[in-house]
């Protein structure tokens, strides 16, 4: 009998045990669902800047994480820069959702990605961006159908802010760094959340965005010339495209030019090669100068092309034998100058390129004038065109030239414009 009532006692007490545990779960029902409820962290989050300089203007944030739990139809997505008193990052009055953009994956480089469209407010395919300049929070609401209506779990996630181009006003201003030596990096922090539509935690994660210090990197490279005047053997064309001034009619050296006798009324020419090497940014010119007329021991003259009215280097003509009119000297005979290189421009780096094109001439200055140059470095020791032409120079008479001994000098002034 003793048995048997202890057995009836158990058999009643087990019924009130059993109702007050199930009267547990249904006043508090979230007992039933905390795995789902609680919070997780989002994985694999991070924050890039695009440029990480202390006060740097036009900074572009990128935000990624992936999901772990699957966010729902009108879910969002929060971002908040200023979690921490202080957090420097300001969002600005001028931000809105056409400064940002939303995108998600299954793969972590996000190809293949979904792309949003983003709107003042969610609606059907558009997902609603707020922006909160005074927290610094941005929220983004899924729409509750069409693309974007929802994000799955295990997708990655990348929104951004601005767009990282100077002088844009949809990106973020670093901040200054206050604290940390030069070279050690001040970091703010940043978190992200997902909601359900109930505005209800869903995961979180908490990046950092690290503002450091630019290293000046500095090194000089020296200027750097060469120049060389060369000779040219008899039958040297000096010939280039729409360019034709035919060959050398006799040899010359680096510092000789020997016409011999000129016969009256037959045109004598050669020349020079001139090279020059630069790592001039804006390249080099070659000049050249007389510093007289071809004179004879008795001062005669020959005089500077054409008939001793100088043909300016700006502007040269073809050849043109001497007017040879008796009594005006100056017609008797000249000397004058052309150019192979297409490319010429003046000594301060203006004037007509290809104005020696058509075996032109002009006549010998005794100011410098340009003869080879370039806009840029050159190897005229090689095979680089750029600094390397020939100067032809050609003399004519007539048959009133003065006999005698004629010579004169000129120079050349090779420099480089850095």
């Amino acid at each position: 009998m003793i048995i048997n009532r202890f057995s009836r006692r158990r058999i009643r007490v087990l019924p009130v045990v059993f109702l007050l545990v199930l009267s547990s779960f249904l006043y508090y029902p979230h007992l039933l669902s905390r795995s789902t409820d609680s919070a997780s962290n989002l994985r694999n989050a991070r924050v890039v800047l695009s440029d990480s300089r202390p006060l740097f203007e036009y900074t572009k944030h990128t935000y990624y994480f992936q999901t772990t739990t699957a966010i729902p139809l009108s879910g969002k997505i929060i971002i908040d820069l200023a979690p921490e008193a202080g957090t420097p990052f300001d969002l600005g009055v001028g931000h809105d959702h056409t400064d940002m953009t939303l995108r998600y994956s299954a793969n972590a480089d996000m190809s293949s990605a979904t792309t949003c469209t983003l709107g003042a407010s969610a609606s059907s395919g558009v997902v609603g961006v707020s922006v909160d300049n005074t927290n610094e929070i941005i929220t983004m609401t899924l729409p509750a159908d069409g693309t974007c209506a929802g994000i799955t779990a295990n997708q990655y996630v990348e929104a951004t802010m601005g767009d990282g181009a100077s002088g844009g006003l949809t990106d973020i201003q670093n901040p200054a760094k206050v604290v940390a030596a030069a070279g050690t990096a001040e970091t703010y922090l940043i978190e992200y959340e997902t909601q359900n539509a109930s505005s209800t935690t869903l995961d979180t994660a908490s990046v950092r965005a690290a503002i450091i210090d630019a290293v000046t990197i500095s090194a000089e490279v020296k200027a750097t010339l060469s120049c060389e005047v060369a000779g040219v053997g008899i039958g040297a064309t000096f010939n280039t495209a729409g360019n034709t001034y035919g060959t050398a009619g006799f040899t010359t050296t680096a510092t000789t030019v020997p016409f011999g006798v000129l016969e009256a009324n037959s045109a004598s020419q050669s020349g020079q090669m001139l090279k020059a090497s630069t790592n001039g940014a804006n390249g080099f010119y070659f000049a050249v100068k007389q510093y007289g007329d071809l004179t004879s021991d008795g001062a005669d003259t020959i005089n500077a092309f054409v008939d001793g009215v100088l043909q300016d280097n700006s502007s040269p003509v073809v050849w043109d034998s001497p007017s040879a009119t008796p009594g005006s000297a100056d017609t008797y005979g000249h000397l004058g100058y052309g150019t192979t290189d297409l490319t010429l421009d003046d000594l301060n780096g203006s004037g007509d390129a290809n104005r020696f094109t058509g075996a032109k001439f002009a006549g010998l200055s005794t100011t410098y004038e340009a003869i080879l140059s370039h806009d840029g470095p050159a190897d005229g020791v090689g095979t680089d065109t750029n600094g390397q032409a020939y100067i032809v120079y050609k003399v004519e008479i007539s048959g009133l030239q003065e006999a005698g001994l004629y010579s004169n000098t000129v120079s050349y002034l090779c420099t480089g414009r850095y």
